[in-house]
């Protein structure tokens, strides 16, 4: 059982169901007016929980030197010594292999190859990134924005309009949400080389500012949504609530005496917002 704990552990569930449930939205709101088959709808969820819990775990058999070096991330399965390194590279590979098989044979060619895409930027170009350049994050934001695309191409089997607009909206919002943590654990960072902030030395304002910048782009991205709601003043009514909210968190960043207590506060933020503003869409759109 401890051994079981420390796999479901390899493949960070909190971070896994957060993004798992972005293609859950995705599946909903692609479906939305249809009926879709329950094995499409079973193969969709299975499968692309295998291939967010494949990347996660190919992350940590790649950087568990580095995890250990941060308290943080000392405790994971792998720096721990729960489980080998190899272990963590046979048991991602297997996961990896069994989503993207599981969506090819019983969702779509065009999901499976959105799994196998995610699974691949971000372990093996993000990852690896991560202590070269600071641009990492925003390789890393594309596999973190294709789940909410995936669920709604594997219910309406093609691209749209749509789509593009779900993965802008998660690729927009990923970058506030990160900087934060960059400036929270700014020096455990520093010390084992990852470079997460938005550039070289950028200081609490600058992340801030940036991060501000952000915001606004993803509060004008969900407004796009509008125009494909059945009630959209309702929509927009509730998309400038929560986007708002998100902007009062970065205004305090910006404006904080204390900048830790400012990035705390848009990390909490962010991580409601996105859950929120989807569940909103799938209520009014």
């Amino acid at each position: 059982m401890q051994k079981l704990r420390a796999y479901w552990l390899l493949s960070k569930p909190r971070v896994t169901l957060l993004v798992w449930l972005t293609t859950v939205a995705g599946l909903v709101l692609g479906g939305r007016g249809q009926t879709l088959q329950g094995g499409l709808i079973v193969a969709t969820l299975i499968g692309s929980w295998l291939v967010i819990a494949s990347a996660n775990a190919l992350n940590q058999a790649i950087e568990w030197r580095r995890d250990a070096q941060m308290p943080r991330t000392a405790m994971r399965p792998i720096p721990s010594g729960q489980i080998s390194p190899l272990e963590g590279w046979v048991v991602g590979a297997v996961w990896g292999v069994l989503g993207v098989l599981t969506l090819a044979l019983w969702v779509s060619s065009a999901v499976a190859w959105l799994g196998a895409l995610s699974i691949l930027l971000y372990a093996f170009v993000y990852t690896p990134l991560k202590p070269q350049t600071h641009f990492s994050t925003a390789i890393g934001a594309i596999p973190g924005a294709i789940p909410p695309m995936a669920g709604w191409v594997a219910a309406q089997g093609s691209f749209s309009l749509e789509a593009w607009l779900l993965f802008a909206l998660q690729f927009v919002w990923q970058f506030s949400h990160f900087w934060a943590i960059a400036w929270l654990y700014r020096d455990d960072y520093a010390r084992t080389g990852f470079r997460m902030l938005p550039y070289p030395d950028a200081s609490a304002v600058a992340t801030a500012r940036l991060s501000l910048a952000y915001t606004l782009a993803m509060v004008a991205i969900s407004l796009m949504f509008a125009p494909l709601a059945t009630h959209g003043w309702l929509y927009v009514l509730g998309a400038l609530t929560l986007g708002y909210w998100a902007l009062r968190a970065t205004l305090r960043f910006l404006k904080a005496s204390d900048p830790t207590e400012g990035a705390r506060g848009v990390l909490r933020s962010s991580v409601l917002y996105l859950p929120l503003l989807l569940a909103w869409m799938i209520l009014t759109l």
